[in-house]
């Protein structure tokens, strides 16, 4: 006869996983079976519960346990659409206010700059954010035009930047 161990319950039904059948608690949900297979289980239903493939979760949970980020959004991509993967994470402490602010101001001068200007983030013996122009083609397809427009926004940016650091909001 079965026993759930979480709630003491006497009913279940079968639930085919994988190819294998786990019996799940008709009284509190739990599974019961092969432990690999219950954990891949309990992985895809608190995927579903918090909005997330169960393809990209693990990343999610991993991502969330380090201090000072948070998962804002994230896809697993989509190949029909031919849409990438990706993880948008949240910073938290005063390197997150420095550069969300830094990121705001960019943002505002993006409004009336000659190209679009973003900030990278990747690790190269330190952490290293980098202020770029986000050309949408090629390099190879980059010609001396599009350099002196990026160049004509530097001044442009770093006006407004000052402007930026003296109003409430990044002082905040």
């Amino acid at each position: 006869m079965f026993h759930c161990e979480d709630c003491g319950g006497t009913s279940s039904a079968p639930v085919v996983l994988d190819g294998v059948t786990l019996s799940e608690c008709l009284l509190c949900g739990a599974l019961h079976g092969d432990d690999a297979v219950v954990a891949r289980a309990m992985l895809v239903r608190q995927a579903e519960e918090r909005g997330f493939h169960p393809a990209l979760y693990p990343l999610v949970v991993q991502i969330d346990r380090i201090d000072g980020l948070c998962v804002l959004q994230a896809e697993a991509g989509e190949p029909g659409q031919r849409t990438w993967p990706f993880v948008q994470l949240g910073l938290d402490g005063a390197f997150a206010r420095s550069l969300e602010n830094l990121a705001k101001s960019i943002a505002l001068s993006n409004v009336h700059s000659e190209v679009h200007w973003v900030l990278e983030v990747e690790y190269q013996r330190q952490l290293v954010v980098t202020l770029k122009p986000r050309f949408h083609r090629g390099l190879d397809q980059i010609g001396p035009r599009e350099v002196i427009k990026a160049r004509a926004d530097l001044q442009r940016v770093a006006a407004n930047l000052e402007r930026d650091m003296a109003l409430s909001w990044w002082r905040r």
